[in-house]
């Protein structure tokens, strides 16, 4: 048997002194720990469904607020944040997506526009559901207005619209389309081209007046002006396109058409005539490098005095309007690709030197 002796300090043993220090500490450490929780719980709010952002270098409240279309108020609130300057790096915000802030959108008549200039950049967590949901939009709204098919097939980076507006281009002549005489409410089966059919209106005309960013964007009941087609000035000036949007033409030699892009936003599609077998236009990425209002143009069986709104890209091929044929849609020039000398004259006043030209099959 091992005699076990403890030896006295101050009227107590050593192992109850170690007995006494340890319940200290035990509950020092208790009392630390449920301060930490309490601070957490009262600093980070937990909230269903919430995306949680991780602020990074050089990210203020407000800035940060700004991206999920919240005021730096509400974004501190939520996240029980008294002074709003005070924000680290790494430290994880809650973004709601519960309905708790108020993120209704604004009324159609309205000059603000949600997020970036009517658009949402795609960031990593993000939800096509919980980004519609954070513009007070439905999924379906939110695909149509994207042309999207699939609710899973966003990127970061992406760029969507959250709007069916953006901000205006500042094109010649700002002029709205004129109201409708007549009201078409969208039936169930029905589609643009189907209405433009049956309207004698064009889908691009029918997108223009609407205000609509793309074909797929009708529903049933939706409610549509159709009326006569605004002219081209009036109707590129009246798309929405971005207004710092890069401009671009498209030629498409297979389909005999011609797309003017401003940023993500065709604002002008329409049929047009390039070379014929013997004389075919060039294919290739080009730029505009000289426009001419009105010039003869003379060749191998022709001579046409006063031919309007000529713009250069290539050598001696151009863009430009014709006035002695009406066959857009098949190839019939010499090499240029002729359109109707109002949309040249829109295109013309649209574009300017420097501006790509792609001319493709």
């Amino acid at each position: 048997m091992v005699r076990v002796s403890f030896v006295k300090v101050r009227g107590k043993s050593r192992n109850r002194l170690a007995a006494h220090f340890m319940r200290r500490f035990l509950s020092t450490a208790t009392v630390i720990a449920v301060a930490v929780i309490l601070v957490l719980a009262t600093t980070a709010p937990a909230h269903a469904a919430d995306r949680i952002h991780v602020v990074a270098p050089g990210e203020g409240l407000a800035r940060i607020a700004q991206q999920y279309n919240l005021s730096m108020s509400q974004l501190a609130a939520y996240n029980g944040i008294t002074d709003p300057d005070r924000v680290l790096i790494g430290q994880q915000l809650a973004i709601p997506y519960d309905g708790s802030t108020v993120l209704a959108a604004p009324p159609a008549s309205s000059d603000f526009l949600p997020g970036e200039a009517g658009y949402h950049m795609v960031v990593p967590g993000d939800m096509l559901s919980q980004i519609a949901k954070s513009y007070a939009m439905t999924l379906p709204d939110l695909m149509r207005l994207n042309g999207l098919s699939d609710a899973d097939s966003i990127y970061v980076g992406q760029k969507l619209r959250v709007s069916a507006r953006v901000e205006a281009s500042n094109v010649a002549s700002q002029v709205e389309p004129a109201l409708a005489d007549t009201i078409h409410v969208v039936s169930e089966g029905e589609t643009l081209a189907t209405i433009a059919q049956d309207t004698g209106m064009t889908v691009n005309d029918l997108m223009l007046v609407n205000g609509l960013p793309n074909p797929n964007f009708v529903w049933t009941g939706q409610r549509l002006r159709v009326n006569e087609p605004p002219t081209p000035a009036e109707a590129m000036a009246a798309a929405g396109a971005p207004a710092d949007g890069v401009r671009r033409i498209e030629i498409n030699l297979t389909d005999q058409t011609l797309t003017a892009w401003q940023g993500d936003m065709a604002i002008m599609h329409t049929y047009v005539s390039t070379g014929k077998a013997s004389t075919p236009t060039i294919p290739g990425t080009f730029a505009i490098y000289d426009k001419i209002e009105s010039q003869r143009m003379t060749g191998d069986g022709y001579d046409l005095p006063g031919v309007p709104w000529v713009m250069y890209y290539y050598r001696d091929f151009a863009i430009h309007g014709a006035y002695w044929h009406a066959n857009f849609g098949t190839p019939t020039s010499h090499g240029c690709t002729n359109m109707t000398p109002d949309e040249a004259a829109a295109l013309y006043q649209w574009a300017d030197v420097g501006t790509e030209v792609m001319v493709h099959y």
